[in-house]
């Protein structure tokens, strides 16, 4: 298939991984890629080693010149479907899909109300809780939505050696007999650092050798600001490591012993299955699309969203049982190995896509 992928995001979050993953496997499995993005994206850099055709427009929809504009550009290279990732990009994606006269899929990474939903051939949500959110509130038809969950890039046969393990560990100054949780994601007040500060008192009183790796950058310089305040009242910031954005999240990830996940809501955060993937246990808060991911008591823990106590005792319950961090590292991997690698999700996406560009022509 010609395929043209659109993202309207800047930086990197979920939604921009995910389609930088996806463009990269469409093409190993053969399929000519073409991304239009906005002009120095991030997402651009991450596949200029491709062969991924890169686009720059800024999605401006009215007037309609830009428009008209990318129509063109659709036509001359017989693109079949386009595949959208984020709000204006969704957005732009439907009114293509009239002015150039292609199918548009879109993937919704989030839950908003946005009527344009239902302009789609094909909506793919990526986990059952945002796809009942759609068909509820934007009023998506059944027959034009389907669930994919999110995947992580190719997983090798082997986890991270203790070797490199303990490299990455002493590159963050982190001894070997420490536990080391981690958090990962922009800091912004819907990630939930602030519960899980808040939990560290009662976390360190159980296990004085904890140490609490925080790794993404701050929404802004008061966000960062208030949690290290919150966390030198509680007497706890010699106990936090702020790494900030950080491009190696996969190499740190195996360094973790535990992976926390505090989000008020999430439909399937991609920081879950690269944690399982990475054979780290996972606390996590049992919203949106994470206890599609984490089974509880096998491969993680969930607790209730806003709730630094339970959070707490989930996360002493892993500290203090290496056995058990062990059993569910691994069952989480074998779970990410079966159900959210490239291998089991890309075919189920390139089905999709084909569907509304057979059912287009």
């Amino acid at each position: 298939m010609r395929i043209m992928e659109i993202v309207s995001g800047d930086w990197v979050n979920g939604a921009i991984s995910h389609c930088a993953l996806l463009s990269r496997e469409l093409v190993r499995r053969g399929h000519a890629v073409t991304l239009l993005c906005r002009r120095g994206a991030w997402i651009a850099k991450q596949l200029a080693d491709t062969p991924v055709e890169v686009l720059f427009s800024d999605l401006r929809r009215f007037p309609p010149g830009e428009l008209r504009r990318v129509a063109g550009e659709i036509r001359h290279r017989r693109i079949e479907v386009v595949h959208t990732h984020m709000s204006r990009a969704h957005f732009f994606g439907v009114l293509l899909r009239y002015f150039a006269g292609v199918p548009s899929v879109a993937t919704a990474h989030s839950q908003r109300f946005q009527p344009h939903w239902m302009c789609n051939d094909l909506v793919i949500a990526v986990s059952e809780a945002t796809r009942r959110y759609h068909r509820r509130y934007n009023l998506v038809p059944a027959k034009r939505i389907v669930t994919i969950h999110n995947f992580v890039p190719q997983l090798s046969t082997e986890l991270a050696s203790a070797t490199s393990r303990q490299q990455v560990r002493a590159s963050l100054g982190v001894p070997d007999d420490t536990l080391l949780l981690g958090i990962v994601g922009t800091i912004l007040p819907g990630k939930g650092h602030v519960y899980l500060i808040r939990a560290l008192p009662k976390i360190v009183a159980a296990a004085a050798n904890v140490r609490l790796a925080v790794i993404g950058a701050a929404e802004s310089a008061e966000c960062q600001r208030s949690l290290e305040q919150e966390a030198a009242g509680l007497g706890v910031a010699s106990h936090i490591a702020w790494l900030g954005h950080r491009s190696d999240v996969a190499d740190l990830m195996p360094a973790l012993d535990v992976c926390v996940v505090a989000s008020l809501q999430e439909n399937l955060p991609l920081v879950v299955l690269e944690a399982m993937a990475a054979g780290v246990p996972v606390v996590a808060t049992a919203v949106g699309g994470i206890p599609e991911c984490v089974l509880p008591g096998e491969t993680g823990v969930l607790v209730p969203a806003c709730d630094s106590s339970a959070l707490a005792e989930a996360v002493i319950e892993l500290v203090r049982n290496p056995p058990l961090r062990q059993a569910m590292g691994a069952a989480g991997r074998r779970r990410a190995l079966a159900h959210f690698s490239a291998d089991s999700q890309v075919p189920l996406i390139e089905a999709a896509l084909a569907r509304a560009a057979r059912r287009a022509g």
